[in-house]
Formats: C-alpha cells, sequence, structure tokens
C-alpha cells in the first residue's frame, strides 16, 4: 500500500512514520510539509500513492481544500484526514460532500490507523469513534431540519443579522422599511425555529443556510 503523509508538523510525520514501520503492507512513498508540494509532484508524476495520510490544519492549504482538489484531479486517490479536531460539519463536508474516505482523530493508536489504511485501501469508509459521532450528530441535526428553507431576502438579513447590524441599519442598507425588516426576522426565527441570534448563527454555520447568498 503506497502511503503519502502530509502534515506541516514534523514531529507527527515521524510519529506516524515509525507507527506505520510496523506495518509489512504499508510502503511511505513520501512525506510533506506543503499540500501544495505534493499537488505539483501527482500532477508531474513525480508519486502515484494508493493512500494520502493528510492533517486537517495547515497553513498554506487545508486538508479540506487539498482534498477537494486531489479528489477532482485524482478521484482514485483515498483520503485519510488526521486531526484533533473532529467538528461535525468539516468531518460531513470531507466525508459527504468532498468523499475522502477516512476521518482519524490523532488520539487513535497505532492498530486503528492501520486498520484504517486496509480499509480505505479495500474500498471500505472508516471513521475514529469520535468522527463518527460527530458524523452522525450532524446527519440528525439535517433530519431534524430538513424544511429551513430562507428566501434570497431572508438570507440578505440573516447575513446582516450575523454580521450585527441593528434593524434600522438593516433598513437604511437594503432600502426597505424598519417594519419589514423585523416581520422578516420574526419569519427567520420561525423557520429556523433559533429563539435568539447565537442560536441563528450556530445554525447559520451548521447547515449552510447561506452558502447560495
Amino acid at each position: 500500500m503506497k502511503t503519502v503523509i502530509i502534515d506541516d508538523h514534523n514531529i507527527i510525520i515521524e510519529g506516524l512514520e515509525m507507527l506505520l514501520s510496523f506495518e509489512k503492507n504499508i510502503e511511505i512513498l513520501k512525506t510533506y510539509n506543503d499540500g501544495y508540494e505534493f499537488l505539483n509532484d501527482i500532477r508531474n508524476k513525480k508519486i502515484v500513492p494508493d493512500v494520502v495520510l493528510m492533517d486537517l490544519m495547515m497553513p498554506t492549504i487545508n486538508g479540506v481544500e487539498c482534498s477537494k482538489i486531489l479528489k477532482k484531479e485524482f478521484p482514485e486517490v483515498k483520503i485519510i484526514i488526521l486531526s484533533m479536531n473532529c467538528e461535525a460539519k468539516v468531518v460531513y463536508d470531507l466525508i459527504e460532500k468532498i468523499g475522502v474516505e477516512g476521518y482519524l482523530s490523532k488520539k487513535i493508536n497505532r492498530k486503528e490507523l492501520a486498520e484504517a489504511l486496509k480499509d480505505v485501501s479495500l474500498g471500505y469508509f472508516h471513521l475514529s469513534d469520535e468522527a463518527a459521532k460527530a458524523l452522525s450528530d450532524f446527519k440528525k441535526r439535517i433530519i431534524d431540519y430538513p424544511d429551513i428553507k430562507l428566501s434570497a431576502r431572508e438570507k440578505e438579513i440573516v447575513a446582516l443579522m450575523v454580521a450585527g447590524f441593528t434593524n434600522k441599519q438593516i433598513s437604511e442598507k437594503l432600502f426597505i422599511s424598519e417594519s419589514t425588516v423585523e416581520t422578516h426576522r420574526k419569519n427567520i426565527y420561525r423557520k429556523t425555529e433559533a429563539h435568539s441570534l447565537p442560536r441563528l448563527i450556530q445554525l447559520v454555520n451548521e447547515m449552510n443556510l447561506l452558502e447560495d447568498i
């Protein structure tokens, strides 16, 4: 199993190399600190991996953006994300939208790391327990809020509310009356079942309510 490791921390790379050195069927082709360098190499056919172990948070290009590019250009390459963060929406986007094959918490042990590599190489998905729970919780929220459909005007107002604008400022910016803004706000809270601005902001982020704005 030809494997590449991408992480901006050398100590993490060295730890992964040491753990995987015990596995006879895994060959580490190369390691990278920068996703762009890896993308350049694979595009120029300097490297042909089966599986990529990739950190989520990296300074030049993060694991989400790198995965998008890799899946678009080289869909046959399997991707496992490694992260200390198992934020539900991030896990959902990577697994359900981008199509990565694995998401692992960096808290896992060598046995699960090896199992994950084996699973994805065979065409299966592998999520660590923490990531699996995050994904399940997010899918449940989607089921709980299936009918949140905001109009274009409501999305404009939500975006301004999230940005901290008052009713008066929103009315001036959109050239509508304050009473119209207040009516829209009531409809937005009714549709989202959010009874406060912090809860509305949370739903906006979790459900991508403004993605088409």
